[in-house]
């Protein structure tokens, strides 16, 4: 049996470097070849395996996260889908946003290049975890069935790294676009031979990715919503990341029909509102679906500054400059003054009952005006704290889980798939479940397909806010319900069906020399 205890707590550097060192390959797309030093010498044993797949999931991690407040020429990819949503005013001075224009109606003005440090028009990260991850598919069956306990364990292993290549390629379809595609890895002997490769059609990518996720839940067991075994892929975050992936692609007859398996197989109930919190403490929740361990660990060198000795008084994750993006003020001990709101005005004040809705009540403080933040709502869905110097309960740090995949989530996206094929009382129904939750029976009486779509992008937004979702939320609901536009998005052709200008552009400055067949996102072509 694999071991579900947290990865955290066994990675170490040397084998981290798998996906990230490897034999001097200088394209992007290949970081991570095993060379003679990893390569038939490493795959020599069911721990080896064990040792690839949580260097896997750190690396998972590492794609989303901040790292080192010293080190500002990174930012944070969990938020992505805050970013540019609309819902929230950035902190004063925040050097991520720095090409945001902030107006008064809407929380936005769009008409901007995105994303100013160059970080985030790069995906390099992404493709080095796509290396680790076809560096177990190419690895592991090729290895002799007796290193293994059992062919199961084999196809498991086989299995997780499907479940995560696909998740890599679904998130930068998400926020890219076309990926370039790579399903092997590469090894010495290839270096100065690897042909350069163009951009494949997102569809495309994710009908493989389609095909990988159905081969892979054939092996994976459901846990029964035990919140313990949520940081390892399974049957039900598999179903899961199909469930979104066939929503992407307007397949709602295919998406309905994974939320399906969620809900009739997973064992996950809906967190009560009186522990609400609990579903970011970290496997805590049997409303956790699939999440990354965030927490502090003294043990695992990912949480300490690079060159920092262990009493660093800033963590790399573990720390506000990840989910504390949202605190500031004395929940966080005064150690922040500015932090991302939602504004005055904004999301809150338009779609959110503040008297009876309990998820307001649980998770939001107003906040005034004060060091160059505008006045606005603050959310504190992480604000579960551990103290470096306990006994003083000084040196504070945020010790929160990343929760990718939660019932609701799925409850929603169930929803919006049956209100697209025309079943306005199934996704009702579906919509009261999360609504019901927080004491409200229904901000809306929707009468039509229209309103009650609507009416669950808004509940999305209220549900899922601060967890990286409502950006992707809007794009794909954009065809029928024009939430771009009434965010702030500019009326000049971006968000056609050929421009795609809500797909972020590419850094073709650090990229494009590295794959001369590499192409810019349509609309910025012009806009850059």
């Amino acid at each position: 049996m694999r071991n579900h205890s947290s990865y955290t707590k066994i990675i170490i550097p040397l084998l981290f470097c798998i996906a990230l060192a490897g034999g001097g390959c200088k394209k992007y797309l290949y970081k991570g070849p095993i060379t003679a030093t990893y390569g038939s010498e490493f795959w020599t044993s069911q721990t080896s395996v064990e040792q690839a797949a949580l260097a896997m999931y750190g690396q998972l991690r590492a794609c989303l996260r901040k790292e080192a407040i010293y080190n500002t020429g990174t930012a944070s990819f969990f938020i992505d889908g805050d970013l540019a949503s609309g819902i929230f005013n950035p902190a004063s001075g925040d050097i991520f946003l720095t090409s945001l224009t902030a107006s008064s109606s809407p929380a936005f003005d769009f008409n901007y290049v995105p994303y100013g440090e160059p970080v985030l028009k790069n995906w390099s990260r992404f493709y080095q975890l796509i290396a680790q991850c076809n560096l177990i598919l190419q690895n592991v069956p090729v290895m002799s069935s007796g290193l293994f306990t059992s062919e199961a364990v084999r196809n498991g292993y086989l299995a997780e790294a499907l479940f995560v290549r696909a998740y890599t390629y679904f998130t930068i379809t998400r926020i890219w676009g076309d990926p370039v595609y790579v399903t092997q890895s590469y090894n010495d002997v290839d270096y100065g031979n690897i042909p350069p490769i163009a951009r494949t059609n997102e569809s495309i990518v994710l009908d493989s990715c389609i095909a990988d996720l159905k081969k892979a839940v054939g092996f994976l067991p459901f846990v029964g919503g035990n919140p313990a075994k949520t940081i390892r892929a399974n049957a039900g975050s598999t179903y899961a990341l199909l469930a979104h992936i066939y929503e992407w692609k307007h397949d709602y007859v295919n998406a309905h029909l994974a939320c399906q398996q969620v809900f009739q197989h997973g064992g996950y109930s809906l967190e009560p509102m009186g522990s609400y919190t609990n579903i970011w403490k970290g496997q805590s929740s049997s409303e956790s679906i699939f999440e990354l361990p965030m927490r502090f660990n003294a043990n695992d060198p990912n949480f300490a500054i690079q060159g920092a000795t262990t009493n660093s008084t800033d963590w790399t994750e573990a720390n506000f400059n990840f989910f504390g993006v949202f605190l500031k003020g004395a929940i966080v001990d005064d150690q922040k003054n500015t932090c991302w709101l939602i504004p005055k005005g904004g999301f809150i004040d338009q779609f959110v009952d503040t008297v009876n809705d309990a998820r307001y009540k649980a998770l939001f403080t107003f906040m005034p005006a004060l060091n160059g933040d505008k006045e606005g709502y603050m959310l504190k869905k992480y604000t579960n704290f551990l103290y470096q110097a306990p006994d003083t309960k000084t040196l504070p740090y945020i010790n929160n889980d990343l929760v990718l995949f939660r019932l609701a989530d799925i409850i929603l996206l169930d929803a919006e798939a049956l209100a697209y094929q025309g079943d306005l009382a199934g996704a009702a129904n579906e919509l009261a479940q999360t609504e019901g939750r927080a004491g409200i029976n229904s901000y809306l009486t929707p009468t039509t397909q229209y309103e009650m779509l609507d009416e669950i992008v808004i509940e999305r937004g209220r549900e899922l806010v601060g967890e990286g979702q409502y950006y992707y939320d809007l794009i794909r609901t954009e065809y029928t319900q024009g939430w771009l536009e009434y965010w702030g998005y500019p009326s000049d052709g971006r968000l056609n069906a050929t421009n795609k200008g809500y797909y972020w552009p590419l850094d073709m400055g650090t990229l494009f020399p590295q794959d001369n067949l590499l192409t810019q996102n349509p609309y910025w072509t012009s806009h850059s």
